[in-house]
């Protein structure tokens, strides 16, 4: 499988919905509400990535993609905070090297330390540590009327790692 990272286009946002709604069904059930997960919107998530690849300087930073046979991943980051906002693979796409190629251009998009936050449970969590992540602060949000904790890997600068 040929992948390419890149800045996302707008055309690109309802592919990227497609696999944010896809791998929040996959990676989080059992973690999250399983009417949480079943009232996820194409639609809704769709406007979501559009403003967002419009806006960089916004919340989430800058929105990449993974393309090879379409859109097989997508992340966003954000130079601001230091953080990976965003990291999802589609799972069919998983454990291909998919992931770590999104990982390794964002961090290098950073350009220095690197953190991002993972929901306590989340099998995701063995590939940060994989990559290099230290869990590090861990805290907990309110969402959906539950609260749900999460741990921060963080790493030190990470430009020119494969």
């Amino acid at each position: 499988m040929g992948v390419t990272v890149r800045f996302a286009r707008g055309d690109d946002a309802e592919a990227i919905a497609g696999v944010h709604v896809e791998t929040w069904r996959s990676a989080y059930a059992g973690l999250l509400p399983q009417e949480v997960l079943d009232g996820l919107s194409w639609r809704q998530q769709t406007r979501r990535w559009r403003r967002a690849i419009r806006n960089p300087e916004a919340e989430l930073g800058q929105v990449f993609v993974a393309e090879g046979d379409g859109i097989a991943g997508f992340g966003s980051a954000s130079r601001e905070t230091g953080e990976i906002t965003t990291l999802y693979v589609r799972p069919v796409a998983q454990r291909r090297g998919v992931g770590r190629m999104l990982f390794c251009r964002m961090a290098e998009f950073l350009d220095g330390p690197v953190s991002l936050w993972v929901l306590d449970g989340n099998p995701a969590a063995e590939f940060y540590r994989r990559l290099g992540g230290r869990p590090g602060v861990r805290a907990t949000v309110e969402r959906w009327g539950m609260e749900l904790s999460r741990t921060r890997y963080c790493w030190p600068a990470v430009s020119g790692r494969a």
